[in-house]
């Protein structure tokens, strides 16, 4: 006779909304909410190619950096690879500058993500939202997302185009071959919080995005990898993205 695992799916309310979460791991399984983005990279299809044909995901690379899906990989995980090759290298997933998401409304960043190698020396790995990719991380103009620099020290940063608040400490230090949970919460602009596996981190640094409008707050979901030259690696597996907020009450008729 077969037996199963104890059920530890849970509901609460958060930001007005109704989210379905394990509470052993504390990732969102379904929030009652109008926009709602999961994907778990099961197949290819969802990908877009550099040439724009189909599927909603973009991949950048320079050099010999890859991006793909990895084969027989259990519920799907998507790879950015930097290699040893001594070189500027750039892996980035991202949306293609379709910055479809506002953050002004009450947009919650979600996603599981193992440093399956942590970046070595010259590395920079970010994961979170911004708006229009810019190979120098520390120029794109509006962003909110983790951050690891040449190691496994997690810090987190946000930008609004008036206040940068940069390498904010979490006192986390990430360790490859083990996923976490992160999450971005904007529902609060002033005070937009950052948490791993369901805990609040660097909440003693205020980060504020209040300045975004509802142009500068359109956003996309961003992972990359970069390094500007030497022999510096790194991998990042991305489980699954989850985004989830209100609907836009901005649409014009056509």
């Amino acid at each position: 006779m077969a037996t199963g695992g104890t059920t530890s799916i849970k509901c609460k309310w958060e930001n007005g909304l109704q989210r379905f979460y394990d509470s052993a791991t504390d990732e969102t399984v379904r929030v009652m909410s109008p926009v709602w983005f999961k994907d778990d990279f099961l197949g290819e299809e969802e990908l877009v190619s550099e040439a724009g044909s189909q599927g909603i995901w973009n991949t950048r690379d320079v050099g010999d950096a890859t991006e793909a899906i990895r084969v027989a990989i259990a519920s799907g995980v998507f790879r950015l690879h930097l290699h040893a090759t001594s070189e500027a290298e750039d892996a980035v997933l991202d949306w293609a500058d379709n910055t479809s998401l506002c953050v002004l409304n009450d947009v919650q960043f979600e996603c599981k993500i193992d440093m399956a190698t942590l970046p070595t020396t010259g590395v920079v790995a970010v994961f979170g939202m911004c708006g229009d990719h810019n190979l120098d991380k520390d120029t794109t103009a509006e962003s909110a997302w983790f951050r690891m620099d040449a190691s496994g020290v997690l810090k987190v940063e946000s930008d609004d185009g008036t206040t940068n608040t940069d390498d904010t400490a979490t006192g986390t230090t990430l360790v490859a071959g083990t996923a976490n949970i992160f999450r971005i919460d904007f529902s609060d602009l002033s005070d937009v919080k950052f948490f791993i596996d369901g805990v609040r981190t660097a909440a003693s640094t205020t980060h504020d995005m209040s300045a975004l409008t509802t142009t500068t707050g359109l956003m996309q979901p961003y992972f990359s990898l970069d390094k500007a030259s030497g022999t510096g690696v790194g991998d990042m597996d991305i489980d699954y993205v989850a985004i989830w907020g209100r609907r836009s009450s901005l649409i014009a008729n056509s």
